[in-house]
Formats: C-alpha cells, structure tokens, sequence
C-alpha cells in the first residue's frame, strides 16, 4: 500500500480545525484513536485486534477525509497500537509534518513497581521506547494518561519539561485528572515557568455528562483543549444494547466499560432514534451513534472527539457524523433527556450569581 505521498483531505467537506488549547497546534475535529490496534487474548483483544493490514485502511480513510490528529498510547497492546501506527505511516507515505501524532504513559509496561505510573524514570524510558515504536524523533502531544498518587505532580511536570526542552515531544496533555490536580498542575507550571498544558483527554457522552460540573468550566477558564474519549460510551450509544434486536455477541457484553446508567440510556437513545428518523447524509440514513457524534460537536469546549473503529463502513460513517447539523429544538431535545441533575455547590451558584446580574433603572 506504499504511495510516494498520501495527500491531506481538499474537498468540499473538509472537517474544521481548532486550535488544541492556548497553542498553535491545529487539530482536525475528529481525531483517529487506535486502541483497536494490536490487541491479542487479553484486556486489548477485547476492544480490537486490528493487524499491520487492516490498520493501514483505517488510517488512509481516515487522512483522506481530513483528519491529521491520531491518538495512541503505549499501554494499548503493550506497544502494538503504536508499532501499528508508526508503520502505518511508513506504509502510506505520510510526510510526518501532515499529521498530529499524539500518545500517552501511566500504564504498566513491565512487571517491577517502577514500570508504571508517572515518575521521571518511567516518563523519560516511556518517552524513548515510544518514539522507536512510532519511528519517528519527536511525539506531537505527549499525555499523562492518568493521575499518580504515588508520584509528586512537580516530579511528572519537570519530567514533561525536560522531554521538551529536549525536542523529543512539542506539546503535553493530561488525561482522566480530575478539576482541582489539573488546577494544582497549572499552578506548579506558572510558579515554575514549565510548559503549559494544552489539553485534557476525558469521557463525555450522552450518557456521561459528570465533565460538565466541574471540570469543563476549569477547561474553559484555563484555556485548556478537549479531547473526548469514548464518545459512544463503549458502543452503548450505538444504539445496539437497547431495543429488541439486542445481541449479547459484542464488546460490552464481554467489557462493560464505561459504566451507563441503562434506565436513563434508554430514554436518551429513544430520543437520539426520533431525531435520526429521517435524516439522510449522502443518500445514507443518520443512525443514533452520528447524533451522538454530532451532538458532541455542537459543544463549545469540545476540541476533538476520539473515533475509533474495527471495520473500515463504521469509520466512514464516524466521520460522516461531523456534517450533521442539529437544529435548535434538536440540541434542546438532547439536552433535556440527557443534562446532569443538579447538585451543590452547582445550584447555590447559580442563584446566587443574580446577585451580580445589572440593575435595571428603576429598580
């Protein structure tokens, strides 16, 4: 499948490009995640066990039709995502400066308690071994999958810094921290003047609205990009674990991950149906995993989504979803069947803020 060069996407539906966070790193709006990469019998085989083969026509659909932001991590198939990805490119001839390679390190590559986690040791080899995976010499946005009791954030910040400064990554993120570590993190940065955090990787669905109480309003006051993982919440908003043609011959049945509330899934997919009917994209009908996409990218914080795929009809209809305009009455169906109950602080904020609303003359 080698090509001298694979040309970016110029056609008519060009997906949008947003800048990741306060920097000037252009993202697509959709980004390729490849943890179906590489999987063999265990946790990963589960999710995918895309081969060198299979891999290579995801990756081209998905830079055909624009996208230039791929998503990995060294822990997806202990390092087989990213051997996949990097030869990938190798394989299609992909200039290395058309696409946004980003990955990530937490997870346990080795069985010693310092092959794990967040510390510089297992940062600095991490980095390394990514790298000759990924056949490249630098990484565009290097992630902090999780957060690391065990390790100081001063530690894993200065780490990131060095890798930096070293010209082996160009941008770093966080993912799956909560509000105020993300918030302490920022605030060690500036004290320390290291390199800022550009993005947070997290999960927010239809049926996983929890980002919204605290941690996107820090987003939106830090200037801090979102990338959306799982944004079918493990399939479930496919729409293919609700509704009388069940079959118990799928991911969640065997990995239930992430947990959904299904009483209340239920009612949203009932409502994401009712919106699809009808709707058509190139001739095609709308499913309700497009308006899940769709309704996501109608959200003003959200950067980029994270979509990945077995098979190349589901990726193609992944990135159909990004030409789906939703109407008003729409986005309002959505958002009453699926919006957060309220909780404190939450509520006392909000009544308590029209105390600063202006007074009118008269008043």
């Amino acid at each position: 499948m080698a090509t001298e060069s694979l040309p970016l996407f110029d056609g008519d539906n060009r997906p949008d490009y947003k800048s990741l966070g306060n920097s000037g790193l252009f993202v697509s709006e959709l980004c390729l995640g490849t943890m179906t990469f590489g999987g063999d019998e265990d946790i990963w085989g589960l999710i995918g066990q895309l081969q060198q083969e299979q891999a290579d026509e995801l990756v081209k659909i998905a830079l055909e039709a624009g996208i230039n932001f791929i998503d990995t991590a060294n822990i997806y198939g202990f390092g087989a995502s990213e051997r996949i990805v990097g030869q990938s490119l190798k394989n299609l001839g992909v200039r290395r400066e058309d696409v946004v390679l980003a990955t990530k390190v937490l997870g346990p590559m080795g069985a010693g308690p310092n092959a794990r986690g967040a510390s510089r040791g297992h940062i600095m080899s991490e980095c390394k071994a990514s790298l000759a995976r990924l056949q490249t010499d630098y990484i565009d946005l290097y992630q902090i999958h999780g957060f690391d009791p065990a390790t100081p954030i001063e530690e894993t910040l200065e780490a990131l810094n060095t890798l930096v400064q070293q010209g082996h990554v160009r941008y770093v993120g966080l993912s799956n921290w909560a509000a105020w570590q993300v918030m302490k993190a920022i605030g060690i940065i500036r004290a320390r003047n290291l390199c800022p955090i550009i993005s947070m990787q997290a999960y927010y669905t239809f049926v996983g609205r929890d980002l919204e109480r605290d941690i996107i309003p820090m987003l939106e006051s830090e200037n801090v990009g979102l990338m959306v993982w799982s944004p079918l919440a493990g399939g479930y908003l496919s729409g293919k674990y609700e509704g009388p043609d069940v079959s118990e011959e799928n991911r969640r049945a065997k990995f239930d991950f992430p947990p959904v509330n299904r009483e209340r899934g239920s009612e949203v997919i009932k409502v994401m149906r009712e919106i699809a009917d009808g709707k058509q994209i190139d001739g095609e009908p709308v499913n309700v995993a497009q308006i899940a996409l769709s309704w996501l990218l109608h959200q003003k914080p959200v950067t980029s989504i994270i979509v990945g795929a077995k098979r190349p009809e589901q990726l193609r209809d992944n990135i159909r979803a990004a030409q789906i305009r939703l109407s008003d009455d729409e986005l309002a169906a959505l958002d009453g069947v699926s919006r957060l109950p309220e909780e404190y602080p939450g509520w006392m904020m909000k009544m308590m803020a029209g105390y600063r609303d202006p007074v009118k003359p008269g008043e």
